[in-house]
């Protein structure tokens, strides 16, 4: 009986409440970013490009795809090896998307490392 009612609370929690969070959070973000810009205007500051470009965190460069897909393969090859050391190669399936969304940051930061120059 234990096991479905910490089952039915994880679902609800992972459903419900962490998304919740997460959209309160980026509103909140949002909203200080708002009100330093309201701030700016008040002191008879201008808002140009650059300083909106700070403010949104800019579009990241290549090293932050790098360090991403990095992340993901780190994350992504133990996870398979130990799924596979455990329940075979046809669940390690599972696996290897850690290790397909690592590898597609790391081709990104490659195109974009292309392009800068």
């Amino acid at each position: 009986m234990d096991e479905i009612a910490i089952g039915f609370a994880a679902v609800i929690l992972s459903i419900g409440v962490l998304p919740l969070s997460l959209l309160f959070f980026i509103h909140k973000i949002k909203a200080k970013k708002m009100d330093t810009l309201i701030k700016i205007v008040e002191l008879g500051g201008n808002v140009d490009p650059d300083m909106m470009k700070m403010l949104s965190g800019g579009e990241g460069n290549y090293k932050t795809d790098y360090k991403i897909g990095m992340i993901w393969l780190a994350l992504g090859v133990p996870i398979t090896l130990g799924i596979w050391l455990e329940s075979g190669y046809e669940e390690a399936v599972f696996g290897t998307i850690a290790i397909f969304i690592g590898i597609a940051f790391l081709i990104s930061g490659k195109y974009r490392l292309r392009e800068s120059s």
